[in-house]
This record gives structure tokens, C-alpha cells and sequence, in this order.
């Protein structure tokens, strides 16, 4: 059955609004139109309201897709194709994150003071 076979007339007519129409403007021709009466529980006329909401419903809905096969499927990568294995967690206790705290420690009691104090020796006389 043809839009205009459901509605009577185009949906862009029964709402007033151009053709290609934003769904904004749509849906506020909707409810407009609707204000104007057109909804049954304030005295309007039920199958009018269903003219109107024939009509939204036909220029909200998208556009059908020009090939309706589905896209065949692309090759994984060989590197997605393999199973991911799960990295182990660090042991307990484990010195690795504290590395850079002692690195750090030793350049700010040790190296540091050293050069500084060499520095000091060699331009006091």
C-alpha cells in the first residue's frame, strides 16, 4: 500500500512542511498540528490524529538502504586472528614499581650533593 493510499495525501502536506524537512521541523509540525486539535483526547478527531501520525512517523524514518545485502566480512589481521593471552599479574611484594623511587632517592642524597660539593671545591679556593 502506497504512503499516499495510507494518508490520503503526502505526509509533507498533512504536516506543512517542505520536502526535506529536518526532523526538528518535523516533529514540531507534529506537535503544531496537534495543538491545532488533532489529538482525540482534546476533542479532536482520532483518525485525523492518525493521519498526522502516519505522516511524522513516514519522514522520521530513514530511508531504505539501496543494497539490502549485508557487506561481506573482512579478514581479521593475523595478529587479531590469534587468541590474546592474558598478561600474568606481578607477583606480591614485588620490587619493579619501586625501581625508580630508589633511583630517584639516590640522585637527590648521593649524585647530587657530590656534584655540588665538587663544584664548590673547585671554585673556592
Amino acid at each position: 500500500m502506497s504512503m499516499k493510499a495510507e494518508l490520503g495525501a503526502e505526509p509533507h502536506h498533512v504536516l506543512g512542511v517542505r520536502r526535506g524537512a529536518t526532523p526538528q521541523q518535523v516533529a514540531q509540525a507534529f506537535r503544531r498540528e496537534v495543538l491545532r486539535g488533532g489529538h482525540p483526547d482534546t476533542g479532536g478527531d482520532a483518525r485525523a490524529f492518525r493521519r498526522l501520525v502516519a505522516a511524522r512517523d513516514a519522514l522520521l524514518e530513514p530511508p531504505p538502504s539501496p543494497s539490502p545485502s549485508p557487506a561481506p566480512p573482512r579478514p581479521a589481521p593475523a595478529a587479531a586472528a590469534a587468541p590474546r593471552q592474558p598478561r600474568p599479574a606481578p607477583p606480591r611484594g614485588s620490587d619493579s614499581s619501586a625501581l625508580p623511587l630508589i633511583v630517584l632517592l639516590f640522585l637527590a642524597f648521593v649524585a647530587i650533593p657530590h656534584v655540588l660539593l665538587a663544584i664548590v671545591i673547585t671554585v673556592v679556593p
